[in-house]
């Protein structure tokens, strides 16, 4: 969309004696029109003026030399951004004075709020629909799962680990765990290859963390277990949509 400078249009109704004008909206509903007979140029511009005065938006500014539309008249359209901190001072119009007091810093730092604004609001209606689309991801794996009649203990099982440890825990501190000791993992079982040191601590990392958020974590896991060595099929859908997310 290409816009109009306001200045212009005030130069543009002296040069070509526009007296006869129609704004319309961004819907293209029609906000003032100027069909007054009797209105100089100077009357016209001072018409557009204190609309443009009274209303912020983007408009389109409709030029014309009749004081009716009909099949034959010729329009001009011009699109102007009337946001009240872009707008020129409008005294003096036709002329520019060099050492105008305008507040160029001002203007900048208004527009950068507006950026601002506008990237704020986009990343919250990001993070609104991930949040959406989400729950539609854990609704659809419900109704999945629950097609799978002779499982029924598990997957109720599963889908509370699940919801327990991303997003549904109850986020209550177990009193002493901020100051506990990382656990360390023993096996009796001979490991062929020894764990590597940075995955050994982000299990411990994780397993901390949890245990802090849930306070059944330690039968959650336990059934998250029971469902691999039994349902590996429906353990693997669930590791699924958690890598999905």
């Amino acid at each position: 969309m290409n816009l109009t400078n306001i200045k212009y249009l005030y130069d543009l109704m002296d040069k070509e004696n526009f007296t006869f004008f129609t704004v319309y909206d961004n819907k293209n509903s029609p906000m003032r029109d100027q069909c007054n007979e009797n209105y100089t140029v100077q009357d016209a511009k001072e018409d557009l003026e204190q609309f443009l005065q009274y209303n912020s938006g983007v408009f389109r500014v409709e030029f014309r030399r009749a004081k009716n539309n009909g099949p034959s008249t010729k329009n001009y359209s011009f699109t102007i951004d009337n946001l009240k901190s872009d707008r020129e001072p409008v005294t003096g119009i036709g002329s520019f004075d060099g050492g105008a007091n305008m507040d160029y810093m001002s203007i900048i730092n208004a527009k950068d709020e507006k950026i601002e604004k506008l990237q704020s609001e986009m990343f919250a209606n990001m993070m609104a629909a991930m949040s959406k689309q989400h729950e539609l991801q854990m609704e659809a794996m419900k109704t999945e799962l629950s097609k799978d009649k002779g499982n029924d203990g598990l997957i109720t099982a599963a889908m509370g680990a699940l919801s327990g440890m991303f997003g549904g825990g109850s986020n209550i501190a177990l009193s002493g765990f901020d100051s506990m000791e990382l656990p360390t993992i023993e096996t009796n079982k001979k490991i062929t290859e020894p764990m590597v040191d940075d995955n050994r601590q982000k299990i411990n990392n994780a397993v901390v963390r949890l245990m802090k958020s849930d306070q059944n974590f330690a039968n959650h896991i336990s059934k998250l277990a029971d469902l691999a060595d039994e349902s590996p099929l429906i353990y693997n859908m669930a590791i699924s949509k958690l890598d999905a997310l």
